[in-house]
């Protein structure tokens, strides 16, 4: 038995979106919110170490330390195979906590399954407006609007590996929000971005409830406070993404009739969405409808 089996299991708990949903903020506020629920709280919080801390699944160098094999060298197939293995790895390893970010979709990946349940106890879910995302796509990417909306609408989409990931199922943003919450259940929490930027402390709160992380109302905002610092020292705020600066309203209807079931499920499906889009809401669910079987597992 190796040394890293030999390791107890320590459950992990998954911080799981699709791209640019805001991911990102709620593991840095899950890193605060445990620093600051120590006994001993330190007086200063460095979070430059926190890929480490709370790793990204598809990196690299884990599937190198399960196969022996250089990730960039590895087929899909067997990143598919490895990834339940990764997923043990990382339950064992006491250098970060036992928590991982995730943009997987929940389900399959040729044939393996994308979560190794046997090693995990849930995790939170964050899900953003899909107009909202297509936009901060487009601004971090420079790809023109109609290609992101496309990726976004593509089933079973996989993005390829580079240099430090391997590839990652991360299907359609209706088929990987439908997958995680499409069907609530209680070992995963679901977080709307928009609440957490306009109540923080509300949705912090909460989340650690979930998590059985104890916290007092004078960390809570502590952590909340330090969340904003971190992200407008990094050049990003909180103010509402408006995505009509970024989206003409074609684009907003495509996104509509790709994605409105799942829009009208999680709140996103506004009147004023729909105004901008010109389509009715009638008209909008039952052109959705025709992409909920697919997208919508």
């Amino acid at each position: 038995m190796s040394d890293q089996q030999a390791k107890p299991i320590r459950p992990l708990y998954f911080v799981a979106s699709y791209p640019r949903s805001g991911g990102n903020w709620v593991r840095s506020a899950i890193f605060l919110m445990i620093a600051l629920g120590q006994t001993n709280p330190p007086k200063r919080i460095d979070m430059r170490n926190i890929d480490n801390i709370i790793p990204l699944d598809s990196h690299g160098r884990f599937y190198k330390e399960v196969t022996g094999k250089d990730a960039s060298s590895l087929a899909e197939e067997e990143v598919a195979a490895a990834r339940p293995q990764v997923h043990e790895l990382l339950s064992r390893d006491t250098r970060g906590l036992p928590v991982v970010r995730t943009h997987a979709v929940r389900g399959t990946f040729f044939g393996h399954p994308t979560f190794n349940t046997k090693v995990s106890i849930g995790g939170t879910y964050i899900v953003r407006s899909p107009l909202d995302v297509a936009a901060a796509l487009v601004d971090a990417t420079g790809m023109q609007p109609m290609p992101v909306i496309e990726a976004m609408m593509t089933v079973d989409r996989r993005v390829r590996g580079g240099v430090t990931r391997v590839s990652e199922p991360q299907g359609s943003w209706s088929q990987n929000v439908a997958s995680w919450i499409g069907k609530r259940q209680p070992e995963v929490h679901a977080i709307r971005f928009e609440d957490l930027r306009s109540d923080p402390i509300k949705e912090l709160k909460a989340l650690a409830a979930h998590m059985k992380i104890p916290v007092t109302e004078k960390s809570l905002k502590t952590a909340a406070g330090l969340l904003a610092e971190t992200h407008k020292a990094s050049g990003k705020n909180a103010e509402k993404r408006d995505y009509r600066e970024t989206l003409k309203p074609i684009h907003a209807r495509a996104i509509i009739e790709a994605h409105g079931v799942q829009m009208e499920a999680q709140g996103y499906l506004t009147d004023s969405v729909l105004q901008y889009a010109d389509i009715d809401r009638k008209a909008a669910m039952m052109l959705a409808e025709k992409y909920a079987p697919r997208t919508a597992n």
